[in-house]
């Protein structure tokens, strides 16, 4: 696949039509700052997808539409077509050129076309993908790339990777699945409400259905009434329906066998017209080998008198060997002359061609018209006739109709001037209707430009709420999912609670016994019955250490009960502290106040725990002599002044001993069972917190929604108000056209009137000369009247020959289309011709260049060595047969290509005839079609009727037994039932039917509360699998970059070395990329560090690297080297040339490295201030042809 062809207009500075043909290879678009070479990078890309306007370098999308300059209007479109050769089916169309269109207007509506077919954007993305192509793929790379590798940091950086990797789908993917596991929880908790909602509608619905019994058995009589008068019904539509069809079939039968003529004569006319190009060939091929066998003759005749002479002196061979080229070199001339003339004779045969295309389109109208003209000709002369009459009676009359004459003369010019008076006044009323629409006209088009700028403004606006919207979306699905994070945690300390982990066997046995019953007395564990402040849990833990799980009872004989369990069951061992005997243990009021005021005092162990009054004095005793200090040192402190008698537990859990000795240190962190509970209230509150916070969260994204929606319905509601004006606005401009002709027309009256008001007094003076030359013109008009009597007779016959003049005309016009046929082809085989002489002009350079080195032979005494006799007469024979040969192919290729022509135009004719009986049995057809579609609607709406009221279809319809069934009274006695119906008041008749719905729809949706539970896990996998698919094409992809990179920064360099290194290897899905280079002769180093056009080369030695990977079928590279010095500029576009061989590259530059190794040069110039105009140079010919495109050629 490679790049053919982009046509542009109206798009950016391309404010006329230009079109660049590409080629396999380096392609490269250049000239000076301003003059929109880029615009053709933004051109390809706009086409392939592109819908971000910053992208395009824009503010919004219709700044791609040409905007005018100084002496040039704005356009209101802007289209681009990029045609591709697809020869290697690499896009998966069975088309081997694909072109796609894209035009958007400055109403805001967009085209799109695949091949000119109407399409949508994403058939043009789905068209793309997979094929290395797209607005995301690196198909296009712009200097930006370049310095968005430069510059970003190294996690930035690895969106390039991911690009090339394939990894955006599934980001997209993981985001959608990720969106879907939001509904799924939304629609979780709507089914839970819906279900709320069930519950309280069936005990409702059982009364109702109840009271509905009644009215079922007093509507089965009106049933079976009605079910047989709907099977009268049905019966005569049936027979109603059946004689249609019966007609339909035949004249679709009819209909089928026109259109089986009409296809194979279509398929006869296609092979003829095959046959017809086949037979150009053949001519064409013939004629070639005719014009060389001629010239082959000549030469060889010419040697042949050579070889006669060959015994006389050398310069009398070389004279005729001269006067031989002398020949061929007029030949040249000749050929060059008739090449001239081929182009001069096509022009006109083209220019004849289109004569005779406007020719028949006339005859067209003439045959329409010229049997009107003949009718209107005929009533002309038979008024002429009567007004002769008339006129014989005024002259017989003499004087007295003369008087009569002058009379009504006089009555005619006030008619006549009354009328010029109407037609004056008409204008005037139609000027000021005009003036008034022309207001509205104007009013409605200010109206009209408000609304679209308040369309693009709303459409705008919509877009960012929606994004708002987006953004509070995953917020509230962050929060959620953090939520579910922290019931998920609660639960799990829940169940543990419930199961008593973390406490010693014993202990445990001992709780879950109480729990069972099996003992009394039983309070719970020490952890249990406390709670303690954050800031003190640590310190409380370390104080009460194992007796954390001692079981508190309430009297000793409950603890002996629960040992002489765990006796006997051997289920482990346990502290208890009986209510009963436990005695409260507290510091003197003295030993306080000796540190009530020390700076490291924080209170004694006992009044930092909290619990209930009864329970009290198992903390007294536990804690009641332990003091909490700040921390080591304060405790050390606190120790001294009570002379080391007392424990104190420091709040990071360090303590100072009775007796002086020191316990401290850290431990691994884990979770006991006193921690375990401090978390889990905890938990209950943030749990709730948050909650508060989803349910505000939930609201917002309520109220943007609801924002987005009515300003959709706005956008709708301004979209449609539009329209209504511009409706109003072509309305008015009809009206316009519709007033200028009514102008037009009373204007040409007026001058009639004028012309009629002067001929009027120039007849009343003629009268009184008529009145002496009355007997003259009496015979005169007795003349005039024959001769109007046979026009008349003749203008009958013409009229009654009327049709053979249409066929006549029909004749003439296949006669036209015929010509126009062979001017077409005529034109084609000039085409050929001139194709046939310029290889014929190669032939004849090449015989010139042959006499000459036959020339150097004799001269330089190597002559003798030529052909011999038997060789030229060989040689002479041959090519007199291959002569004779050919001319005979050209004979018959002639006759056939005759033959075929008059059987395509005979085969054109019967086309016309069999069409015209086609498209009469298709309006035949068509009314039948409206006759059954009817009759298809009044049995729709009785089956409709059926299935609605009695759940039943036509098929179940039967007719009554009885023959003498009365259809007119059972219809009376329908009528009368439903009226009874009426009459017993408001009835819910599917109340049975709806409590069973709502019964069934409860189980169903009990079942959907499970199924959306189960999709849940289900979405957490798919996310889980996507993470790891990601990871692995990420890492794939990102070693065989790293290899390429290596081997291509070597090749751009000429040595050195470079390598990707990953910031977090240990995580691939969010790891940066650092760049290291080593350019030769230095230490390797990051990229920051390198020299500017060392870092530029090194960020295209990486794209090139990664288009090794990722191939892509076309590259247009946008300034990449613009940072380059001139040496590494011309490596550059040496490695450029070499990757060309398999990628198509189309360079935007305006560096001479590598415009010097660009197979075609594009240059874009401004001309014009404001628009760009494309110049190309192909450098691969020896003569370099220069072609300017404007605006109306390309």
């Amino acid at each position: 696949m490679f790049l053919k062809r982009l046509e542009v207009i109206g798009f950016k500075s391309f404010a006329d039509r230009i079109g660049i043909d590409f080629v396999p290879g380096v392609t490269a678009v250049v000239g000076p700052n301003g003059s929109g070479k880029s615009n053709v990078t933004d051109a390809i890309r706009w086409v392939l997808g592109e819908q971000s306007a910053k992208s395009l370098r824009g503010a919004k999308m219709e700044d791609v539409i040409f905007a005018g300059s100084d002496s040039r209007k704005p356009l209101n479109f802007a289209e681009v077509t990029l045609v591709l050769d697809n020869s290697d089916q690499r896009i998966p169309l069975d088309f081997h050129e694909i072109s796609v269109t894209r035009r958007v207007f400055r109403s805001g509506d967009s085209e799109y076309q695949i091949n000119k077919q109407s399409c949508r954007l994403k058939d043009i993305t789905d068209l793309f993908m997979d094929s290395g192509l797209g607005k995301e793929a690196f198909s296009i790379i712009s200097q930006g790339r370049v310095d968005e590798i430069l510059n970003s940091k190294a996690e930035d950086r690895r969106s390039i990777f991911e690009e090339a990797a394939g990894v955006l789908k599934y980001k997209l993917r993981k985001k959608k699945a990720e969106s879907k596991l939001f509904e799924t929880d939304d629609n979780l908790n709507r089914v839970l409400d819906i279900l709320h909602e069930l519950e309280g509608r069936m005990e409702p619905l059982r009364e109702q259905a109840s009271k509905a019994k009644d009215y079922v058995e007093m509507t089965t009589s009106l049933k079976d009434i009605e079910l047989n008068v709907l099977a009268y019904d049905w019966k005569a539509m049936e027979e109603k329906s059946q004689e249609l069809a019966t007609t339909m079939s035949q004249l679709t039968k009819e209909k089928e066998n026109l259109q089986q003529s009409i296809a194979s004569l279509e398929e006869s006319l296609t092979k003829q017209r095959l046959e017809l190009g086949q037979q150009d060939t053949r001519l064409d091929e013939a004629q070639e080998v005719l014009v060389e066998a001629s010239s082959e003759l000549e030469r060889w005749e010419g040697r042949k008198l050579l070889f006669q002479e060959k015994n006389t002196n050398a310069a009398t061979q070389i004279a005729k060997l001269e006067e031989e080229k002398r020949a061929l070199e007029k030949e040249m001339d000749s050929i060059q002359s008739e090449i001239s003339s081929l182009g001069q004779r096509k022009t006109e045969k083209e220019t004849q061609l289109k004569e005779a295309k406007i020719s028949s389109k006339q005859l067209e109208h003439q045959m329409v018209k010229s049997s009107a003209e003949i009718e209107e000709e005929l009533e002309e002369w038979k008024s002429k006739y009567i007004d002769r009459l008339n006129e014989e009676a005024t002259l017989k009359n003499e004087v007295k109709n003369i008087l009569q004459l002058l009379s009504s003369e006089e009555a005619h010019q006030s008619k006549v001037s009354g009328e010029s008076s109407q037609v004056q006044h008409d204008l005037s009323e139609l000027h000021q209707n005009r003036q008034q629409v022309e207001r509205s006209l104007k009013s409605i088009r200010e109206e009209l430009s408000g609304k679209r700028g308040a369309y693009s403004k709303s459409s705008t606006e919509l877009e960012e709420w929606k994004q708002t919207l987006e953004s509070k979306q995953s917020i509230l699905y962050k929060a959620y999912q953090h939520a579910q994070q922290l019931k998920a945690r609660k639960e799990s300390l829940e169940n543990l609670e419930a199961e008593f982990s973390g406490f010693f066997q014993g202990v445990k046995e001992v709780l879950q016994a109480r729990e069972k019953g099996q003992l009394n007395g039983i309070i719970g564990a020490v952890a249990e019955l406390i709670s303690v402040d954050a800031a003190y849990s640590k310190a409380i833990e370390t104080s009460l250490g194992g007796a954390l799980q001692h079981v508190v009872t309430k009297t000793d004989q409950d603890a002996r009960q629960a040992i002489q369990l765990l006796k006997q069951k051997r289920m482990g061992r346990a502290t208890f502290l009986p209510l009963s005997v436990m005695k409260a243990r507290k510091l003197s009021g003295d030993v306080i106040s000796s540190i009530k005021g020390h700076p490291a005092f924080v209170d004694t162990a006992d009044r930092l725990v909290e619990s209930q009054a009864e329970n009290r004095v198992i903390i007294e005793n536990l804690l009641g002599n332990v003091i909490v200090a700040k921390d080591l040192e304060g405790a050390s402190k606190l120790a001294k002044v009570l002379q080391h008698r007392y424990r104190i537990v420091s709040l990071d859990g360090d303590i100072v001993n009775a007796g002086g000795s020191l316990t401290g240190g850290a431990s691994k962190q884990q979770s006991s069972v006193f921690t375990r509970k401090a978390e889990l209230e905890q938990l209950i509150s943030q749990v709730q917190e948050l909650e508060h916070q989803l349910e505000q969260a939930e609201k917002q994204v309520a109220s943007w929604k609801e924002k987005v929606s009515q300003r959709s319905v706005k956008l709708d509601e301004e979209k449609q108000q539009g329209e209504e004006l511009r409706s109003k606005e072509m309305e008015l401009e009809l009206s316009l056209r519709q007033i200028d002709e009514q102008v037009k027309r009373l204007q040409d009256r007026f001058t009639i009137t004028e012309s009629e008001k002067e001929h009027m007094v120039d007849r009343q003076k003629s009268l009184e000369v008529r009145q002496i030359e009355a007997q003259n013109r009496l015979e005169k008009v007795a003349i005039e009247l024959t001769q109007m009597n046979e026009q008349i007779d003749r203008l009958t016959k013409l009229k009654n020959q009327g049709q053979q003049e249409r066929d006549r005309l029909t004749e003439l016009s296949a006669e036209m289309r015929s010509q126009i046929a062979v001017l077409s082809e005529q034109v084609l085989t000039m085409e050929k011709t001139y194709t046939s002489e310029r290889n014929r002009l190669q032939s004849v350079q090449d015989k010139v260049i042959q006499v000459d080195k036959e020339i150097r032979w004799i001269a330089t005494g190597e002559g003798n060595s030529g052909p011999s006799e038997e060789e030229i007469e060989k040689a002479l024979l041959t090519w007199m047969e291959k002569k004779q040969q050919s001319s005979e192919i050209v004979l018959a290729s002639k006759e056939a290509r005759q033959r075929i022509q008059g059987m395509i135009i005979e085969i054109e004719q019967a086309l016309k005839v069999e069409n015209g009986k086609l498209q009469y049995q298709l309006d035949t057809i068509r009314k039948l079609d409206v006759q059954i579609n009817r009759l298809d609607v009044e049995q729709q709406a009785l089956i409709e009727h059926l299935d609605e009221t009695y759940h039943m279809d036509e098929t179940e319809l039967q007719l009554p037994d009885s023959e003498s069934y009365d259809l007119a009274d059972a219809r009376k006695k329908l009528k009368l039932l439903k009226q009874s119906i009426e009459e017993l008041g408001s009835v819910n008749v599917g109340a049975i039917e709806e409590f069973e719905k709502v019964s069934e729809r409860f189980a169903f949706l009990t079942e959907q509360r499970q199924d959306l539970v189960d999709a849940k896990e289900t979405l957490h996998e798919a996310i889980k699998e996507m993470d790891q698919e990601m990871t692995s094409r990420f890492h794939d992809a990102f070693f065989a970059i790293r290899a390429q990179f290596t081997k291509v920064f070597r090749e751009l360099f000429g040595g050195g070395n470079a390598d990707l290194i990953l910031t977090n290897p240990e995580d691939l899905l969010g790891t940066g990329i650092e760049i290291v280079a080593q350019p030769p002769g230095k230490k390797l180093q990051a990229l920051s560090l390198l020299s500017g056009g060392e870092r530029a080369l090194t960020a295209i030695a990486l794209l090139f690297a990664i288009l090794n990977i990722r191939p892509v079928p076309f590259c247009i590279l946008d300034e990449v080297e613009a940072a380059l010095d001139e040496s590494n500029v011309v490596r550059y576009s040496q490695y450029l040339k070499k990757f060309s061989q398999d990628t198509q590259f189309i360079v935007i530059t305006h560096r001479k490295g590598t415009m010097e190794g660009a197979d075609v040069l594009y240059g874009i110039t401004m001309q014009e201030s404001g628009i760009s105009k494309l110049v190309s140079v192909k450098l691969e010919e020896e003569e370099r042809e220069l072609v300017t495109q404007g605006s109306a050629k390309n």
